[in-house]
């Protein structure tokens, strides 16, 4: 099996080739069949899609499917462009949530305790 850059995945964007754990795929052929639609994958190409593809759950047999797509596999030596990393919430965002729940909390309390 042969290793890619990320030099590589990003010149295959238009090819469909995408990154998950390490591993390069071209799940092209199966566009039309994934049942988030072809755009979810289409917006991963020439990135790593390691973080949306876990966090979404796929299941095992998720994963025996896009063994079928193998390309190849990532040099981890090979620098990534910023816009190549891993979708899904930046953890800035998530700390951004919980400190707005914990304030509405922190001030329903507060109204509740002050009467």
């Amino acid at each position: 099996m042969s290793t890619y850059t990320w030099q590589q995945v990003a010149e295959n964007q238009r090819n469909g080739w995408l990154v998950i754990d390490g591993i390069v795929y071209n799940p092209t052929p199966y566009l039309n069949e994934h049942p988030g639609g072809p755009a979810v994958l289409q917006n991963r190409f020439g990135k790593d899609a390691t973080r949306d593809f876990n966090e979404t759950g796929h299941t095992s047999g998720a994963r025996e499917i896009l063994k079928k797509y193998k390309v190849g596999t990532i040099d981890k030596t090979s620098p990534q462009e910023p816009w190549q990393a891993g979708g899904g919430t930046p953890a800035s965002a998530q700390l951004f949530a919980f400190l707005i729940v914990a304030l509405v909390v922190v001030f329903m309390l507060w109204n509740f305790f002050a009467k």
